[in-house]
């Protein structure tokens, strides 16, 4: 288990959270800002990368991004997908180019790539968004109606800082004059908004977690799914998460989407499990006190897709698995006091039961603890492991 100091430590170095407010921007110049926020450690990242990395893997992921960025254009000009999705597609593709641009991948040169010359930025910025996120989620249902949904954000680094040089909340204008919507998302430095965390002010919220799934050499052609999320956090409410999917796969890997949005007059929330061609659906009741919880595995073990997509250890499924029980078990001693559900599931995060597998852990970046009600939404923030002592930035997003 790891002390105290160890976790304040960890608090220390990582300097809290950097708000970062490009909601004056259209969205292309937004992320070319953001790339340029973090272009020193997006080429520290990459050439991280190429310097520890075999060919072969450089070969195969470079192929990959290249085969996501055509099937994107495919999608984008198929006129049999939704108008909306085909906009996101052009518009997301829009931002990657311009991400890149800002991060300084235009004519970025290492010795690895020369075998693959000429790579454009776009390439690049794709190559980086290669990579899976992903940590524990929960969505609960509380007896007014509303979802909390709670999320820490995990992240394994080699050595302190080769990951993250700065814990950024980055803030996007998605809407238009008449209608404006902001996009908040957490960032990690060489990806774009999607993974991890984020929430709109037009109540919809998401947090993403990582699956562990097979290799598929014989998969010509694919798409990232980082690339889902960002899209589903562009969209938001105005398009179905489980459409996005299915309209976008198959994929090279995999993860757990947990959503929450308004709908007719109620808060929905649903989990998406999906890898290659394949999706699981989870739609949490609005029953009180229903919950849904999810570690980096498929939720229901016994789904006949999941010995097929999932590569794991029996031993550390076992561990994610105890995850699981650690979370059901206080769920299931929680009192029915709903003025307290923000503070009840803040305490549950600071535990440290289950040594480096504890929601307060070394490896923990963020926490996001967000209540979505019609009304509005209730959201608390945190850097690196939660503490019973923290400062928690909260901020109240009212609806007219």
């Amino acid at each position: 288990m790891a002390k105290v100091s160890e976790l304040k430590a960890v608090k220390a170095r990582l300097g809290g959270l950097v708000r970062l407010d490009f909601s004056a921007y259209d969205l292309p110049t937004a992320h070319r800002l953001l790339g340029g926020h973090a272009r020193q450690q997006v080429q520290k990242i990459l050439h991280q990368k190429l310097d520890t990395w075999e060919e072969a893997r450089v070969q195969k992921l470079l192929a990959q991004s290249q085969s996501c960025i055509a099937l994107l254009g495919e999608k984008a000009a198929d006129n049999h997908l939704d108008d909306r999705l085909r906009a996101g597609i052009g518009e997301y593709l829009d931002c990657l180019a311009a991400w890149g641009d800002g991060a300084g991948l235009r004519g970025f040169r290492h010795p690895t790539l020369a075998a693959f010359q000429p790579l454009g930025q776009v390439d690049l910025a794709m190559f980086l968004q290669n990579d899976c996120t992903g940590c524990q989620t929960g969505m609960f249902r509380a007896r007014d109606g509303s979802v909390v949904l709670w999320h820490t954000e995990e992240d394994v680094e080699e050595l302190p800082g080769s990951g993250f040089d700065s814990l950024r909340i980055a803030e996007f204008n998605v809407g238009d004059i008449d209608h404006p919507v902001v996009m908040h998302a957490f960032i990690y430095p060489d990806l774009l908004p999607g993974p991890a965390f984020g929430w709109r002010s037009d109540g919809y919220a998401q947090a993403v977690d990582k699956l562990h799934i097979r290799d598929f050499l014989d998969l010509k052609a694919g798409v990232l799914t980082n690339v889902v999320t960002w899209l589903t956090l562009r969209l938001g409410p105005a398009m179905d998460g489980r459409e996005i999917i299915e309209s976008l796969q198959p994929y090279y890997d995999g993860y757990a989407l947990n959503t929450v949005h308004l709908q007719e007059g109620s808060v929905q929330a649903n989990k998406y499990e999906f890898a290659a061609d394949r999706i699981i659906c989870c739609h949490l009741d609005e029953q009180p006190d229903n919950y849904l919880f999810q570690v980096n595995i498929f939720s229901d073990r016994a789904h006949p897709c999941v010995g097929e997509l999932e590569d794991l250890r029996p031993d550390w499924r076992g561990l994610y698995e105890q995850r699981v029980e650690r979370t059901v078990r206080r769920i299931k001693n929680k009192d029915g006091n709903p003025s307290g559900e923000m503070r009840f599931f803040f305490d549950m995060i600071t535990s440290q039961a289950g040594d480096s597998w504890a929601y307060a852990n070394t490896d923990v970046k963020a926490y996001f603890i967000h209540r979505q009600s019609v009304q509005g939404a209730e959201t608390w923030l945190g850097d690196g492991p939660a503490l019973p002592d923290d400062t928690i930035s909260v901020r109240i997003t009212q609806f007219d």
